[in-house]
């Protein structure tokens, strides 16, 4: 697939600056600036929010089931 995009940060962009290009070309990370590092901050938050998640849900489910046996 063929995109026609902006080679700058222009809202219109100029005519002179327009490029096609593939999305392969496009979606490249090391081009988007996406190093391992950011990959691995982003794996660390995901996981430490279903982590915190479970935190907060398990004690309150046993609260409730506690509530529920009286």
């Amino acid at each position: 697939m063929r995109l026609l995009i902006c080679t700058t940060d222009a809202d219109p962009c100029p005519a002179a600056q327009q490029v096609w290009t593939t999305t392969g070309e496009i979606l490249q990370p090391a081009e988007l600036g996406i190093t391992a590092a950011d990959v691995a901050a982003v794996y660390a938050a995901g996981f430490a929010a279903v982590l915190g998640a479970w935190l907060l849900g398990y004690p309150v489910g046993v609260v409730v089931s506690l509530i529920r046996k009286i």
